[in-house]
C-alpha cells in the first residue's frame, strides 16, 4: 500500500506558469508579505472583508457594486482644518498613544506619552521607537478605522489589537501594510 503524500511528490508547479495571476496582486502581495495572514478577521460577511490586507490580496470581488476601500494618510489627520473630523471616531487628539494601544514604548524625552496629535505631527520620519514611521501609520489608521464615513475594514478594536500583536515581532511589514490601506483615497472633505 503506498502513502498518496508520496505519489504527489514529483508535482511541482512554477508561477511564471500560472495562468490569470493580476500582476498588480502580485505586487500587493509582495508589499505585505507575511502579514497578510494575520490581518485576517473572523466572523465577518465576506463582502466586509474586502477592504482588509487579506481581502485586497485575495481580489475579493464579491463586494457591492460600487463599493470602494477608503483610508486617510497620517497628513490629512494632523492637520489642524481637519481636527474636526476626529470627532465621529471616539478618539481626541489628546488621547495617550500608550494607553490607546496598550503599549509602553511611545513617551518622548522627558517620559511623558505622546498623544495620538504628537505622534502624527512629531514621528514622521524619525523619532518612533520601534520603526519609522509605524506609530504615525497606527494612528492614521486608527482614526480611519473609527470613522463611521471611512469603509477601512477594520474596526478601531481590531485594528489595535493588530498593532499590539505585531509591532514588536513584524514592525515594517505592519507599516506598509497600514500605510497601504491609509492611501487608498479619503472620503472625507
Amino acid at each position: 500500500m503506498s502513502d498518496p503524500i508520496h505519489d504527489h511528490q514529483d508535482v511541482t508547479h512554477d508561477a511564471t506558469e500560472t495562468a490569470g495571476i493580476d500582476n498588480g496582486r502580485r505586487k500587493l502581495a509582495g508589499t505585505a508579505l507575511g502579514v497578510a495572514a494575520v490581518f485576517t478577521l473572523s466572523s465577518r460577511p465576506v463582502w466586509a472583508n474586502q477592504c482588509t490586507i487579506s481581502g485586497m490580496m485575495s481580489g475579493n470581488l464579491s463586494a457591492p457594486k460600487g463599493q470602494t476601500c477608503d483610508g486617510c494618510t497620517p497628513g490629512y489627520w494632523k492637520q489642524s482644518q481637519h481636527l474636526d473630523s476626529w470627532a465621529p471616531t471616539g478618539f481626541k487628539t489628546t488621547d495617550k498613544f500608550n494607553t490607546v494601544f496598550g503599549v509602553t514604548q511611545y513617551n518622548k524625552s522627558n517620559g511623558q506619552p505622546y498623544t495620538l496629535l504628537e505622534v502624527l505631527k512629531t514621528l514622521n520620519g524619525s523619532g518612533d521607537p520601534i520603526s519609522t514611521n509605524l506609530g504615525f501609520h497606527a494612528v492614521a489608521a486608527l482614526l480611519n478605522a473609527g470613522h463611521p464615513n471611512v469603509n477601512f475594514g477594520y474596526t478601531a478594536g481590531e485594528l489595535i489589537t493588530l498593532f499590539r500583536n505585531n509591532y514588536l515581532s513584524n514592525p515594517e511589514k505592519l507599516k506598509n501594510s497600514l500605510a497601504m490601506l491609509n492611501e487608498r483615497g479619503c472620503p472625507l472633505n
